[in-house]
């Protein structure tokens, strides 16, 4: 039997991702209050996104959402330089930011079926979580590790992508996202160790250990929101990208590596430095 592989989505996808990247890395670079307003603003769309696939009516939720995200921004920030903490580096920190976020979950599970309340909280605690934590990880353990997270995500996309269509092979999870392969897979993990190695040096901890664990998280980051699209029974998060789904589909790996990296780095960064 000839095998052939399906090449009909690799236009859109690199020209999105051409164009993101760009705009991503000049946010990573500059930092500070472009990046905070910026993650803010995709916290909130994606909550909305979140909502809207599960049911949910309130109109207005994206913008009030990501309203919600600058102004606890901005509280924090006035909190930190009036309590002398720094104007950048304590922002995470701030207690004032958790009824923020406490707001933001419960306005926007409001109008959400009662049946599906659960799934838009646990999800849409780990969005926000994952969001705060890149500015976290930027902050604190500057501009390569992110690059190493974000590298690391991009190559195991990439390496599952073309894996999966010129190996093939048995599906990963065939129930929740019937297009990976334990090729793709693999060759993910493989790739991930590859970027570590290329960006951080020879680290056996990183390369060996928290690349391959990031890529993992990746990869569960994007069956996760597969798993609930299929529940809700919707192709995309939204059409907020022309012809690409929404800031879930374009980040739902993202935030599955993002929030894994947050918590190693707050339980075991000092180790692992």
């Amino acid at each position: 039997m000839r095998m052939t592989a399906n090449w009909d989505d690799l236009g859109p996808r690199v020209a999105s991702g051409i164009a993101m990247a760009l705009l991503g890395f000049g946010l990573l670079y500059i930092g500070h209050l472009p990046l905070l307003v910026a993650l803010s603003m995709l916290a909130g769309l994606a909550t909305w996104e979140l909502s809207r696939m599960l049911g949910g009516t309130t109109p207005g939720v994206a913008g009030g959402l990501a309203a919600t995200g600058v102004a606890a921004a901005a509280v924090a920030q006035i909190f930190a330089f009036a309590t002398g903490e720094g104007l950048w580096d304590e922002v995470y920190l701030s207690p004032w930011i958790v009824p923020f976020i406490g707001l933001a979950i419960w306005g926007g599970g409001q109008s959400v079926p009662p049946h599906h309340r659960w799934v838009f909280t646990a999800y849409g605690l780990l969005v926000l979580f994952a969001f705060v934590g890149m500015f976290y990880l930027r902050v604190m353990h500057g501009l390569i590790f992110v690059l190493f997270v974000v590298g690391v995500v991009v190559a195991t996309d990439i390496a599952g992508y073309f894996a999966g269509r010129l190996i093939g092979g048995p599906k990963f999870w065939p129930r929740v996202s019937p297009k990976k392969t334990w090729s793709g897979t693999v060759a993910g993990w493989i790739a991930a160790a590859g970027t570590a190695w290329a960006l951080l040096g020879w680290e056996p901890a990183m390369v060996l250990g928290i690349a391959p664990i990031l890529s993992l998280a990746s990869q569960m980051g994007d069956a996760g929101e597969s798993a609930i699209k299929r529940r809700a029974g919707v192709k995309d998060a939204s059409a907020l990208i022309p012809g690409h789904g929404g800031v879930l589909d374009r980040f739902d790996a993202m935030i599955g590596a993002s929030a894994v990296a947050t918590l190693v780095m707050v339980i075991g960064g000092g180790w692992l430095q």
